[in-house]
């Protein structure tokens, strides 16, 4: 074992965040055919809610986290329906 915390789940967001916006800033920048500074700043915001849609979809795909309890995809077991 490393002996290395977790990062809470703030902690946790904010780098996942930052790491989607990361990458998908960078390859707006590979794909735009000019580099001036209004494609610059549209593809830092466009990356932006890039970022957040793909941490929605991977929280989705997974059930959540921890803290947030199971996740609730159906009827709840013994409930009467």
């Amino acid at each position: 074992m490393s002996g290395a915390a977790r990062p809470s789940g703030t902690t946790a967001a904010v780098v996942e965040l930052a790491v989607w916006w990361a990458v998908l800033t960078a390859l707006w920048l590979v794909l735009v055919s000019s580099l001036d500074l209004l494609e610059c700043l549209v593809g830092a915001a466009a990356a932006l809610l890039g970022a957040c849609a793909a941490r929605a979809a991977r929280r989705a795909a997974v059930g959540g986290t921890a803290a947030d309890g199971p996740a609730r995809t159906g009827p709840e077991e013994g409930r009467p329906r």
